[in-house]
């Protein structure tokens, strides 16, 4: 192995800004040598501010002339098969973002290609990293619920409430919340209960928006709504938007877990998380503080900021240079995407859509 992995960056965006350059830039075997944006201004500008080398427009000078071990692929949704594909042709290691495609075909061929290239890969899965969900899934795993009935999960910010145009928004582009907030919060309901058996689907579009350059967009959604059954006979709902007014917090995320044995409830904002349970024999809900071995190096007052420090791209250097298994990686995408293809399915048909084993 290395001693220090050499690696490019396909997406200058505010996220790559806020998330991924920093904690490459702040890992002492990690040295980001390429960046690539089709805005070159936009590129240029967090070279200048990461003390990146090599600039480009195109994506395949990056894989060509780079040099590199790993690539992280930051763009949007449409985007993730080719630049995966090329990259993985080319040897390398591949973190890419969320969703894992724009479809389950491409994602199929992006988890075949990865395991048959033997490189590591990373879907990129920002809710398995807070400290609340962490302890979550430890409880889970503690049997506190016990056998689980019904499980309960909303994602709500008002990120789509201005009624611009976004990529997000745009069929061609991506498939609105179900695939912004849902690819998250489906990856959160398998991790957490299990693999979803089939689903039911409601997806609208509120505000009217204009397409890229102002011309007419084909829709997706901005509002969603699934339910879900799992392949262990849990029971869920899933509600998903980005038309909620909820003030200071940005978004707000809750999952509500009952089971045979007890109760989870938990709430996590972008500022403050917690998580309140009873057991049979407690009259009601109580906190349960999240332990201090799981907030080890956490900023309460911004816990999601854990992802740049410990978790997330530090996580995918480490797993590379120590050869350890990646979790979560792009099989955890394409289960994602399966269940987000099968929504989208049961809205145009209007029935349940089984998913295959």
């Amino acid at each position: 192995m290395p001693e220090q992995l050499r690696i490019g960056v396909i997406g200058a965006s505010w996220y790559s800004d806020l998330r991924h350059l920093p904690a490459l830039k702040s890992h002492p075997r990690a040295q980001t040598v390429a960046i690539c944006d089709i805005d070159r201004d936009r590129a240029e500008e967090m070279a200048g501010k990461y003390d990146i080398l090599l600039v480009s427009s195109d994506y395949r000078e990056v894989i060509d002339k780079g040099n590199l071990d790993a690539l992280l692929v930051v763009t949007p949704d449409d985007t993730h098969h080719a630049i995966t594909m090329d990259a993985l042709d080319a040897g390398l290691h591949v973190l890419c973002e969320k969703p894992l495609a724009h479809n389950a075909q491409q994602a199929r061929e992006m988890y075949d290609k990865a395991e048959t290239m033997g490189v590591k890969h990373m879907t990129f899965f920002t809710f398995r990293w807070p400290p609340l969900y962490r302890y979550l899934k430890e409880l889970i795993d503690e049997g506190y619920v016990g056998r689980c009935f019904d499980c309960h999960i909303c994602l709500f910010t008002g990120g789509g409430r201005s009624g611009q145009y976004s990529w997000r928004f745009d069929r061609k582009h991506g498939n609105g919340v179900l695939s912004e907030y849902g690819a998250h919060m489906i990856d959160l309901a398998r991790w957490l209960v299990g693999d979803v058996a089939k689903v039911n689907a409601h997806l609208h579009m509120f505000l009217d928006r204009p397409g890229a350059d102002g011309g007419v967009l084909d829709p997706t959604n901005d509002s969603a709504m699934l339910t879900i059954e799992f392949v262990n006979g849990t029971q869920g709902v899933m509600q998903l938007s980005a038309l909620a007014y909820i003030g200071t917090h940005d978004g707000e995320q809750r999952i509500t877990l009952h089971g045979e044995s007890g109760t989870l409830e938990a709430r996590h904002t972008f500022t403050s998380a917690e998580i309140r349970g009873a057991r049979d024999g407690e009259e009601e809900l109580r906190l349960l503080p999240i332990p201090d071995r799981v907030l080890v190096g956490v900023d309460e007052a911004n816990p999601y900021h854990v992802i740049s420090q410990f978790w997330g791209d530090y996580l995918f250097i480490d797993c590379i240079l120590e050869d350890r298994p990646i979790l979560p990686n792009f099989f955890d995408g394409l289960k994602a995407q399966e269940v987000i293809d099968a929504a989208k399915e049961s809205y145009q048909r209007g029935c349940w859509v089984l998913l295959s084993s």
